[in-house]
């Protein structure tokens, strides 16, 4: 980020990197309380002006004022009255003119449930903002065959609804502003802007939110805008990626852990790398991780999915101790999230430790979590700052939560799983309409798939064959 000045933010003992990861992991306080988005918001803020005002944190991070927000999106299917998204601006106060926002993912959800779930990325939707001509200028500026209408930038149906609701975001204790009428309403030198996993890849998007929309905020263009996104997973198609990069690449910091599987969705090349992720840890893919990248890649193959600054290289990083319990004497909190991760998921995929298989799984998704959550703990060095918060907070809730409400039809499938072979019948192209009543538990198409079952049943099943995939691909 040679083009922006990072001198006012370095008023602690913490490097100027370490400090706005620190700003951004705190976004996870507002993961502690349930209620309307004014409540939560009204508690994270308390929680966070606590964390920011304690002593030690100060020595560490220096002395840093909230201006604005805790802005919070609830949203019912991250749970009863849970924040879905959570966003906040402060400034340090060694210089005011330069601010951070820091942006959370969805609550309890920044790993398993985007493996999980449908992930709302099958399909993609143009980029809202900026000009449709300047838009196309650029694309053709990159070379003619990047000219036309089919080169819009687009990004992912899920990252456009949750950078819907960053931008609608406001703070009730700030006169019910957004995050953008409160720029606009005092000059800025730099805006930094930051989050973590999820929040990886909103706040890339933001960032280009607000250089698309300067005009309404910075009227005469003098904002530095950065963006320090960790752990991202992919927000687009390679247009976005390009066009991205054309505005902000100069400013933009992307870091990313070369052994986290979050960063390697949804760009098909990075997926396949993921069952060899950890071959140097001695732990082996294993039949479920291989459909889980099998169907990711299925729903996403026709998208083109590229991150932004895509030559960005990742960290290296080093093999943990899977068995969690040799780790929380020095990560207490993240360590007890990543085991009850863990323990959830065993019964909900019903994944017996007596299977050899069932274990190596188990192992395998161990390390991920903590590739995605300690493992930048550690690169950044921070482990001081997690601790403290930990602390102050009496955090409980987790960062990386199970799946509670993922999709029924994928986890039915992983837990009947095993290490026999799996058949695949494809069903080819059918509309959306047919799948739509699929979903809904009726129509043509489950009497169709049902009458497939029937006929199998009724045959000599190949031995040790199971679970039936179908494989259906929307169409006309």
């Amino acid at each position: 980020m040679t083009t922006t000045d990072t001198s006012g933010y370095n008023n602690g003992t913490y490097s100027f990197e370490q400090q706005i990861f620190c700003i951004s992991w705190s976004t996870i306080l507002s993961f502690n309380y349930t209620g309307e988005a004014a409540a939560i918001a009204k508690q994270t803020k308390a929680m966070l002006t606590k964390v920011l005002q304690d002593e030690e944190i100060q020595t560490l991070i220096g002395v840093w004022h909230l201006v604005w927000g805790p802005g919070v999106s609830v949203g019912s299917w991250a749970g009863p009255g849970r924040a879905v998204n959570t966003m906040f601006i402060i400034v340090p106060q060694t210089d005011p003119s330069q601010a951070v926002i820091a942006i959370a993912g969805t609550n309890g959800k920044s790993l398993m449930n985007w493996v999980l779930q449908d992930f709302n990325v099958r399909e993609t939707v143009p980029w809202p903002y900026g000009k449709k001509s300047n838009v196309a200028s650029i694309a053709c500026y990159l070379g003619p065959h990047w000219c036309g209408p089919q080169r819009e930038p687009r990004i992912s149906k899920g990252i456009s609804l949750g950078l819907k609701n960053l931008v609608s975001i406001k703070s009730p204790q700030d006169h019910g502003t957004t995050a953008q009428q409160y720029l606009a309403s005092r000059p800025f030198k730099n805006i930094m802007v930051t989050g973590h996993s999820l929040g990886g890849a909103l706040s890339p998007c933001y960032s280009l939110y607000l250089e698309d929309t300067r005009s309404e905020w910075d009227t005469d263009g003098s904002t530095s805008i950065s963006c320090l996104p960790t752990a991202g997973q992919t927000q687009g198609d390679t247009n976005f990626s390009k066009y991205y990069d054309s505005k902000l690449l100069a400013t933009t910091n992307r870091q990313w852990n070369s052994m986290d599987m979050v960063p390697h969705a949804f760009n098909s090349e990075m997926l396949d790398k993921i069952p060899k992720l950890y071959k140097q840890c001695d732990l082996q893919s294993t039949p479920l991780v291989d459909l889980l990248v099998f169907l990711l890649k299925q729903s996403t193959r026709k998208n083109n999915y590229l991150n932004v600054a895509p030559n960005t290289k990742g960290f290296e990083s080093t093999c943990y101790d899977y068995d969690i319990n040799n780790m929380r004497s020095q990560y207490p909190a993240t360590s007890d999230e990543i085991d009850q991760v863990v323990n959830e998921l065993k019964k909900d995929l019903d994944l017996s430790e007596t299977n050899k298989n069932h274990t190596n799984t188990i192992n395998f998704l161990t390390e991920a979590l903590i590739q995605h959550s300690i493992g930048y703990i550690e690169y950044f060095d921070i482990g001081d700052f997690a601790q403290r918060m930990d602390a102050i907070s009496q955090r409980t809730v987790t960062v990386m939560s199970r799946p509670t409400e993922a999709g029924v039809r994928i986890q039915t499938v992983l837990a009947s799983l095993n290490t026999t072979p799996i058949l695949m019948m494809e069903l080819g192209q059918r509309s959306k309409d047919k799948i739509d009543d699929l979903k809904e538990g009726e129509g043509p198409l489950l009497d169709e798939i049902l009458e497939r079952v029937s006929q199998w049943n009724d045959g000599t099943p190949m031995e040790n064959s199971q679970p039936l995939i179908f494989l259906i691909e929307e169409g006309w």
